[in-house]
């Protein structure tokens, strides 16, 4: 223990990180690609660390028996939890991603006419395999006694890894800067943390006995969900059991119906017990605007379906779409979210450069990861070494700024909303190249830098929810809620992340050259290269022209959004957040968030109204039980399907 009852972040703890997340990124490509049983998480609250999170207890429980010095304390499970949880990003997203891209060009060149002179000039060398045979193997197998290519991949492998470390530098600065404002000013609820902190609780040496798990109300979420999860994967293994469904596309009953209702053909609705859960625990205001802002979105275009006017548009329409304008008008809300957080941070930068520039005394904040002025001297070099990467791939300095900015819009907006609402899935409408593509146009950006938008746009921007710094944030929090001194935490971080990058990547390239890539199933190795390059090839020879409806919605959905923000802070009655008006036309709102949303928001709120928020606060467990059910047996599942018997293609449940 320190000073103030503040642990610190211990050697134990940063070893036992780095194995269990360096054997996770080892270990994920097989399940994930070539057996498509089990993946490490999707989403902000990814299930493979909170299945590791919940092994490390139930095993402290016989360590504290066997070798009591031995056992980790609540710092420790917190700390590696954190670090395995941010390792998701390079495992799901980030690896397997720029490999493909790295594979693709010259591999698909054979076959795509035009390549040669359109698109394979403009092409970093050094992010590709040298020899096109070394590419074409990677998608078609191995050849039988030939060893696997490692020589040509090391160049490659260290020019993705280079800038991906530097991501992850600058998000965990950014995310260092924006922490106090968000965990100790705003008070943001994080509700994923209440995964976490249900296993360690307040004891000094967590065991399962002392967890969440010793409350009869946590049972009361998790067996019922536990039953419905093991029969529905014991149905995908053996059909004739039967399972309850959980996806239910109601918008079918629309299929055949001419305008307006067949603006609703792609309603859906797809229960997913762990959402519910954190919805439960979210503030009411969230939860319901969440939903809530989903069934105004239908309703608009069902209004606009009534004018004749279809949810892609129609030249009748003057060019106007309903869907895109809806969705740039929400991209437009992020853009305000993410200008409202950084006005609020501003103490922070503030206080990094005076001490810095003035050498004024910085106040201590124990649990903080790094200083303010390391945080920010940090920033600044991190997105150094990516605008030099950037520069040597053939990237302008106004292209690269263009896109960096808007990621880092979306980045903050995103990341904000995890931190108030927990959701799992969610996103910006449009990702930020084709909202530069709409807004500019094209001809604006040069091959070259439209070039490397394709690589950066699917290699790095593509799945928000899996952005480390989503993570990270929580980290913050976990570290600020167990009093852990924060510093030599991003040490921690970065040592771990080293690790990963290379057992990741080894692991992808053997699994990869061993059965062939284009054998793994097409998401993600091979679908995130095609639409890369698709999108390019399209930028190239029809390029996008600037929108003037899509430029409006911005302003529009900017301005609204000021506006809900303005009303909530300001009345304690608004029942709206903007939460819910900028993921109201995601994918993922309409398939895996506000049906769920409404159930969660409708437990919570009759509740509270009968019950009080005394039996509120008890059936708390039961909520995070629902999550836990949901994770630990789609995990014990998966395990028994890929091990016992040996099946392969039936999918993970977890989000």
């Amino acid at each position: 223990m320190e000073r103030g009852g503040e642990q610190r972040v211990t050697g134990r703890a940063i070893i036992v990180a780095t194995v269990v997340a360096v054997a996770a990124a080892f270990i994920t490509p097989y399940t994930a690609y070539l057996t498509r049983t089990w993946h490490f998480g999707w989403g902000t609250l990814p299930n493979g660390p909170v299945v590791i999170a919940f092994a490390l207890v139930a095993a402290n429980g016989l360590m504290l028996r066997l070798w009591a010095a031995g056992a980790l304390t609540r710092a420790d499970v917190l700390i590696i939890y954190s670090i395995v949880t941010i390792a998701a990003a390079l495992i799901v997203v980030h690896v397997p991603y720029t490999i493909g891209l790295a594979a693709y060009p010259y591999y698909r060149a054979r076959s795509e006419y035009g390549w040669e002179e359109q698109i394979l000039p403009y092409l970093p060398t050094w992010l590709h395999p040298r020899d096109p045979e070394v590419s074409a193997w990677f998608w078609e197998g191995l050849p039988a006694g030939l060893p696997l290519p490692w020589g040509q991949w090391i160049t490659p492998v260290a020019g993705w890894g280079a800038f991906t470390l530097a991501l992850l530098a600058a998000m965990m600065c950014l995310g260092a800067l924006m922490r106090k404002n968000w965990v100790e000013r705003q008070r943001l609820t994080f509700p994923l943390i209440e995964v976490p902190m249900a296993l360690v609780n307040s004891e000094a040496h967590p065991t399962l006995p002392k967890s969440s798990f010793r409350f009869s109300a946590f049972w009361i979420g998790f067996v019922p969900t536990s039953i419905v999860i093991m029969l529905i994967w014991l149905n995908g293994l053996f059909p004739a059991v039967p399972a309850p469904s959980r996806d239910y596309p109601i918008g079918q009953n629309f299929i055949g119906l001419g305008l307006p209702w067949s603006t609703l053909t792609e309603m859906r609705v797809r229960i997913a017990p762990g959402t519910i859960g954190v919805m439960a625990l979210v503030p009411g205001e969230v939860s319901f605007s969440v939903w809530a802002f989903y069934l105004l979105f239908r309703v608009y275009l069902l209004v606009c379906g009534g004018f004749g006017v279809p949810p892609s548009g129609s030249a009748g329409a003057g060019g106007f779409n309903p869907r895109a304008f809806f969705d740039y008008a929400a991209d437009g809300g992020f853009i305000v979210i993410a200008a409202i957080a950084l006005f609020r941070a501003r103490d922070a930068f503030a206080v990094g450069l005076r001490r810095l520039f003035l050498r004024r005394r910085e106040p201590d904040d124990p649990t903080a990861p790094m200083s303010n002025a390391a945080a920010v001297v940090g920033f600044i070099a991190a997105n150094a070494l990516m605008l030099w990467w950037a520069r040597r791939a053939g990237m302008s300095w106004g292209s690269y700024a263009l896109i960096i900015g808007a990621f880092y819009v979306a980045l903050i907006g995103t990341v904000r909303l995890t931190a108030a609402a927990g959701l799992l899935q969610h996103r910006p409408p449009t990702h930020e190249r084709w909202i530069i593509m709409r807004t500019l146009g094209a001809r604006a950006i040069d091959p070259a830098s439209l070039t490397m938008y394709s690589y950066l746009s699917m290699g790095y921007l593509l799945e928000p929810q899996n952005w480390a710094m989503n993570y990270m944030v929580n980290s913050f929090k976990l570290m600020h809620r167990g009093r852990i001194r924060g510093r030599g935490f991003a040490l921690a971080v970065g040592i771990a992340m080293v690790g990963v990058l290379l057992a990741c990547s080894a692991s992808v390239l053997w699994v990869a050259y061993r059965h062939g890539a284009v054998s793994l199933g097409c998401w993600p190795i091979f679908a995130v290269p095609t639409c890369a390059f698709r999108e390019l090839d399209t930028s190239l020879t029809t390029p996008q022209i600037a929108d003037n409806w899509l430029r409006l919605a911005l302003v529009v959905g900017g301005a609204f959004t000021a506006g809900l923000s303005w009303m909530s802070s300001h009345f304690v009655w608004w029942p709206f957040s903007p939460i819910g008006f900028v993921i109201a036309s995601v994918m993922h709102t309409n398939r895996d968030i506000w049906a769920n949303a409404l159930i969660g928001w409708l437990l919570a709120t009759l509740i509270r109204r009968f019950g009080g928020l005394r039996l509120y606060h008890s059936l708390r467990p039961a909520f995070v039980g629902l999550i836990f059910g949901h994770y630990l047996t789609d995990a014990a599942m998966a395990l028994f399907a890929t091990t016992v018997l040996g099946a392969r293609g039936v999918t993970s449940l977890v989000p």
